[in-house]
């Protein structure tokens, strides 16, 4: 009578174990395709990303800074996505953690400033800028029902145009010494000096103690027990006594200052404020790395490598071999078609 039933089960499992093996190769097939359609040897092509890559001190340096910042938003973005809110604006919270973070720095903080305390007050500030951004959509999705898909794309907007306006006039944050619009410099005890001529800093070992924390609070507290309820069914939550609205405010919250904190590192290793975002396209591409990740705050880790990796990459790629760097991109979207085909679901109604 036992054994019925879990031959079906012994069957999905087989059929998913060989999707697992073929998505990868289905995947490296397409992209050799495209590096080939480019007109460049896919050979060399993967070679030189490997190389670009994981090939040098350098490049371990830049992957891994890259990977720290997209470790952020994926936690961000895990975050929300587990309670069933889709946000989207990572991006607009970077930014704004980012601002906050150089406001901090060169506003408020002296230039003799220990960087036991100014380290952990630009983080802070950029945590707080992000969760005030992300809280907008909190808002107007609570007392207005507006979707909070919308609301957090308009907003990435709104806080990119903020960085160009804050390092446009010299009565704000630019540095009037600079061609270039960027702001004043930090203070030297806020901000994360390279390590042995890469770009590697101490900020990258932040990424693991906050998706530690994080892993924690979901699996095995009150709150987190509270976040995956009102993620897999609102309605039901509702009826247990889960106060769904104040979990809202809360993901948000949390879901803002993580990547605010990302934006607040990326400040704190540059230090300086830019007109741009120089990780542009980061708080999109942090969503593929919570889907790979399986919105998982462990899993988040290896995938932000996984991102970091390819992003550094496929620059030498394009250096070395002559294959535009937007390959990356269409390895992203192939992979959330794969992990979609593979049946991922996510949390919400």
């Amino acid at each position: 009578m036992s054994a019925e039933p879990e031959a079906p089960v012994a069957e999905a499992r087989a059929r998913a174990n060989w999707v697992l093996v073929l998505l990868p190769l289905a995947l490296l097939a397409v992209v050799a395709l495209a590096v080939k359609l480019c007109g460049a040897d896919p050979a060399a092509a993967f070679r030189a990303l490997v190389r670009g890559a994981a090939g040098s001190r350098v490049g371990w340096g830049e992957s891994l800074s890259r990977a720290a910042v997209l470790a952020f938003s994926g936690l961000a973005v895990a975050l929300s996505f587990r309670a069933g809110l889709f946000n989207i604006g990572a991006e607009g919270q970077m930014a704004a953690g980012m601002a906050a973070g150089a406001a901090m720095g060169v506003k408020v903080l002296g230039a003799g400033t220990p960087g036991a305390v100014a380290l952990p007050l630009v983080l802070l500030s950029g945590a707080l800028a992000g969760a005030a951004w992300s809280s907008i959509a909190a808002a107007l999705k609570q007392w207005r029902g507006v979707s909070e898909v919308i609301v957090t794309l308009m907003l990435n907007a709104v806080a990119l145009k903020l960085l160009a306006l804050l390092t446009s006039y010299d009565g704000l944050l630019k540095n009037p010494a600079e061609v270039h619009q960027q702001s004043a410099p930090l203070p030297a005890g806020a901000t994360l000096a390279a390590w042995g001529g890469t770009s590697f800093h101490a900020g990258v070992f932040l990424a693991l103690p906050v998706a530690g924390y994080l892993y924690y609070v979901m699996q095995h507290t009150r709150a987190g027990l509270s976040v995956r309820a009102a993620g897999l069914n609102a309605d039901a939550a509702g009826a247990c006594g889960i106060p769904v609205a104040r979990v809202t405010w809360a993901v948000f919250a949390g879901s803002g200052a993580l990547a605010g904190m990302g934006g607040a590192l990326v400040v704190m290793a540059l230090g300086y404020l830019p007109n741009m975002n120089p990780y542009a396209d980061y708080g999109y591409m942090a969503i593929a790395v919570a889907l790979v990740a399986g919105l998982h705050p462990l899993g988040v880790l290896p995938a932000a490598l996984f991102f970091g990796l390819l992003e550094t990459g496929a620059r030498s790629m394009e250096r070395s071999a002559g294959v535009p760097s937007q390959v990356v991109y269409l390895v992203e979207g192939l992979l959330i078609l794969a992990l979609l085909v593979r049946g991922l679901r996510l949390p919400g109604r």
